[in-house]
């Protein structure tokens, strides 16, 4: 799960902050149960600072991914 730095302790506006924690809420819909490292999570918070349409696109293809693989592992089982 990405949790997101508290407030004040980095150099960003209340607006900033705010739409910033929107994206990692829509982040953790796909990581909110993975268990990521103290790098990745530090990305993934990185990335919820772009703008919403930049997360959209990113979210989009990791789950055209996830069902990629899903799709493939049921082709693979008996």
């Amino acid at each position: 799960m990405i949790i997101q730095p508290e407030w004040g302790t980095r150099n960003v506006n209340k607006y900033f902050y705010e739409s910033e924690a929107r994206r990692v809420a829509e982040l953790n819909e796909i990581f909110g149960e993975v268990e990521l490292t103290v790098d990745e999570e530090r990305t993934l918070i990185w990335l919820a600072g772009w703008a919403e349409y930049t997360i959209e696109n990113v979210l989009s293809a990791i789950r055209k991914a996830m069902a990629a693989e899903a799709k493939r592992l049921e082709a693979v089982r008996p």
